[in-house]
């Protein structure tokens, strides 16, 4: 009989909302779609994002996807949704006869600011939220986050919540104006984040991004 490996926690598992220094994280609902669209529609927020919804009906379809829901937190600063979050876990690379345990011990992190709160620190401050609930949280083992290369905004907020540069990928991701650019990954190991010192409610200054 094959040991099954216990079942990793999800986002609707953990206690909510989480509050750091300034912020209330809480798990994303349909509604908040129109909540946040008059900021995530704009030109400028959409430079680096994956999906750029043309309207806010595309917007809801596009929000209201199972997992997408079920991988991504908003962030609330005095009751407004100013930045929103994604944890979305994925199984790790493992040989055959090992891989039910790698399962689930990977998670990718993505978030975008409103931009007219840029200065206030958002951006810093929810990452390193996010860092921790997907180690502390859920259990997570490694974390990856990755960007185009030329967006250093969220490159320092990689950095700056601990993360270590592991690759710069030569034109490996195609951008909505036609160039191919080069991709950042970042990552942190639990082993390695247990080690540092963790940095929720940081105060320090990130402009808005989105992972790619």
């Amino acid at each position: 009989m094959t040991d099954t490996p216990p079942a990793h926690p999800v986002l609707a598992d953990l206690d909510w909302p989480l509050r750091t220094a300034h912020l209330a994280l809480r798990p994303a609902r349909p509604e908040d779609a129109a909540a946040i669209w008059p900021w995530y529609g704009r030109e400028d927020v959409q430079e680096y994002t994956t999906t750029r919804p043309g309207d806010l009906a595309a917007m809801q379809e596009w929000w209201d996807e199972p997992s997408r829901l079920a991988s991504t937190v908003v962030a609330e600063r005095d009751g407004v949704i100013v930045a929103t979050g994604m944890i979305k876990v994925q199984d790790a690379w493992g040989q055959s006869d090992v891989v039910e345990q790698a399962r689930g011990t990977l998670a990718e992190l993505g978030w975008t600011v409103d931009p007219g709160r840029q200065g206030e620190g958002i951006g810093t401050e929810l990452a390193a939220a996010l860092l921790d609930v997907a180690i502390d949280g859920l259990g997570i083992r490694r974390v990856v986050a990755e960007c185009f290369a030329v967006n250093t905004a969220s490159r320092r907020v990689m950095e700056k919540i601990g993360m270590r540069l592991e690759a710069v990928h030569r034109e490996d991701s195609l951008h909505r104006s036609g160039h191919w650019m080069d991709g950042a990954t970042y990552a942190i190991l639990a082993s390695e984040r247990a080690a540092g010192e963790r940095m929720t409610g940081s105060d320090e200054t990130a402009s808005h991004q989105e992972t790619r």
